[in-house]
């Protein structure tokens, strides 16, 4: 008699639990019922049973994940589910660099000059820069001309382009269904891609179509998307979505190839060819190389996927703003959005957004405008965005800790450099984001766990925000933490400079002295310099600081440059909780610079020491 089936084990995925339920299942029936399965040939053809079902369990369990966004793990998939949802995933991205050139010293032979037009710097022109060592070479996106000045001929706000200019050739055969024309390289800048299409003898440009609804039957549009192998492929309409094409029509595919290596940051450039036969050039940096980046992750596709279906194409709420502002500047590190109603002072009739780029601290003024142009076209008619840089507050660590020599063989100096790298760590975990919040007790975690000889770490933090200055201009500033300041009583430290130290600068009628600020304690900013080791005070009224809220307001003064090269003045301050807040537009970060990490070997712990007599302990406080 048959066992019945309603004992059958139809839910074990794994293999020995398949081979149980199987021997179980023949022991059921009245042939095998006594039969001794172990060491038996039965039993091997039973593990080749068990063996196939369990591969096969697997991947239709692997198959069933691959279909959903959320579960599914292979890069192919996931663009897939993605587009479902209407949404493209970014490619490569050419870091990009602003230059101004000046040839200088043109003049012919025969001692006339050469029309702007014989100057012209083609496209694809080659510059190259040493960054970290490494030479890099950079091509221009565009044939520009020059403007005339006797012997100099300048080019104003040339775009430099990481990495090499390649162009594909296809042929339009309409024997093909569904005909995609696959680019020849896999790290392709998509949003540097130019198709022509040469047909009947003329050529036109076609335009990356980002918008069906403004499509028409005769638009000179081409369509693309990542393929299954991570190539980019090319694809055009079908006369209802854009102009199809004809038999015989010729198609060029101009892009750049993104280099493995992005020298984001890059400042100095040299011109590798001769423009006309003249090379003696002058090359001003506008804005360094930034916006280089790889193809959008697996994780960030999950995340942008959802919430761009969710914004359809519209901006009415905070989070429509902040899915599009990813699409629009996909280099994005971190981007906060809020309202006008939220900002301080309020401004009604906006909505403020501010974005901080991989490797960079601050957005240049093409890329706000880039952002903010975008953005115009789909926002409501009342309201209007606004980019602003990012506040970047500096947490700025000091760190002591007690370890038992006992416990490794690491010196004090490779101890401390674990610790180093645990506090970059934490940094990288949790400070990634405009909302985030530094928690004190978590990097004294981190810290503690980062060897175990590491016993305990006392770990004290101050502020550091920057003030971007005006020079040789009569106007007040405002500096906001957006954190509580330490004040413990009115009056605090009024002798050494209250909780307020800045960097240096000079002010109008006075070009020998270095001014700096500080605080009475009481909540007046003072301005002063240094005769020997005294302070000097030329305006005890200089501004206020509001210790509730971390706000310092100065009053008008005319500051005519700074010691920080960049025309700033930094300020630190001693906050009054460990723990830190981001709020708005703020972004705390703890740069490599900031830290400073001592160890000392616990004398009790590693014996040299009884009843404590020997052992010193580390201060607390930084105050």
């Amino acid at each position: 008699m048959a066992i019945n089936s309603s004992k059958l084990n139809v839910t074990d995925l794994d293999f020995d639990n398949i081979t149980s339920n199987l021997k179980q299942y023949l022991q059921g029936q009245e042939t095998f019922k006594d039969y001794n399965f172990e060491g038996s040939t039965l039993a091997v053809l039973i593990d080749l049973l068990a063996y196939a079902s369990h591969i096969g369990a697997i991947n239709l369990n692997i198959a069933a994940s691959e279909l959903f966004l959320d579960s599914a793990q292979i890069r192919k998939n996931v663009v897939s589910r993605a587009k479902d949802l209407g949404f493209t995933p970014t490619s490569e991205a050419a870091a990009a660099a602003y230059v101004n050139i000046t040839l200088n010293n043109v003049k012919n032979a025969d001692g006339s000059y050469p029309t702007t037009t014989e100057m012209i710097i083609p496209k694809g022109s080659i510059f190259n820069t040493v960054f970290d060592g490494t030479n890099y070479s950079f091509v221009t996106s565009t044939t520009t001309t020059p403007t005339q000045d006797n012997l100099t001929y300048t080019y104003d706000e040339i775009e430099l382009v990481q990495g090499t200019y390649i162009e594909d050739i296809f042929v339009f055969d309409s024997q093909i269904k569904n005909s995609k024309f696959v680019v020849s390289n896999a790290r392709v800048d998509k949003n540097r891609v130019t198709v022509n299409v040469t047909s009947g003898g003329i050529t036109s440009a076609y335009a990356l179509s980002t918008d069906v609804s403004t499509i028409k039957t005769t638009s000179k549009v081409y369509y693309t998307q990542e393929n299954e192998e991570g190539f980019v492929e090319i694809y055009f309409g079908d006369n209802t979505l854009g102009a199809g094409l004809k038999d015989g029509d010729t198609i060029a595919v101009e892009y750049i190839v993104v280099d493995t290596v992005h020298a984001n940051g890059a400042k100095t450039f040299s011109m590798q060819n001769t423009v006309n036969g003249f090379s003696n050039s002058t090359i001003t940096l506008i804005t360094a190389a930034a916006g280089g980046a790889e193809k959008e992750s697996i994780e960030s596709i999950k995340f942008k996927a959802n919430k761009f279906y969710t914004s359809q194409n519209r901006l009415v709420t905070l989070n429509d703003y902040k899915a599009k502002v990813a699409e629009y500047y996909p280099n994005a590190d971190a981007v906060a959005v809020w309202g006008g109603e939220d900002n301080d002072p309020p401004e009604y009739g906006k909505v403020f957004i501010s974005l901080k780029p991989n490797n960079s601290d601050y957005l240049s003024s093409a890329e706000k405008s880039l952002v903010k142009n975008n953005l115009n076209r789909l926002n409501m008619i009342t309201v209007r965005p606004t980019i602003v840089d990012a506040e970047i507050i500096k947490i700025l660590i000091t760190t002591v800790f007690k370890y038992n020599a006992n416990l490794t063989a690491l010196s004090t100096g490779e101890v401390e450099l674990l610790v180093n790298s645990a506090i970059n760590q934490f940094d990288t975990d949790n400070l990634n984001n405009f909302d985030s919040i530094f928690r004190h007790s978590n990097l004294v975690k981190a810290i503690d766990a980062a060897d175990t000889s590491i016993l305990s770490n006392i770990t004290n933090l101050r502020l550091k925000k920057n003030l971007p200055i005006v020079v040789n201009s009569i106007r007040g500033y405002i500096n906001d933490f957006g954190n509580t300041l330490y004040n413990p009583q009115s009056g605090y430290n009024k002798a050494g400079g209250g909780i307020t130290t800045t960097t240096g600068f000079y002010v109008s009628g006075d070009s020998i002295n270095i001014q700096y600020f500080d605080d009475d304690g009481s909540g007046a900013i003072r301005r002063y310099y240094v005769s020997g080791s005294v302070r000097v005070y030329t305006d005890n009224s200089a501004g206020v600081v509001d210790y509730g809220t971390g706000k310092y307001s100065i009053n008008a003064i005319n500051i005519t440059s700074t010691v920080n090269v960049d025309s700033s003045i930094d300020f630190t301050i001693i906050p009054s909780s460990q723990d830190v807040v981001a709020t708005r537009g703020k972004l705390l970060d703890i740069s490599p610079s900031d830290i400073s990490v001592a160890g000392e070997i616990d004398t009790i712990a590693s014996g040299e020491s009884s009843a404590g007599v020997g052992f010193t302990s580390t201060s607390s406080t930084n105050y």
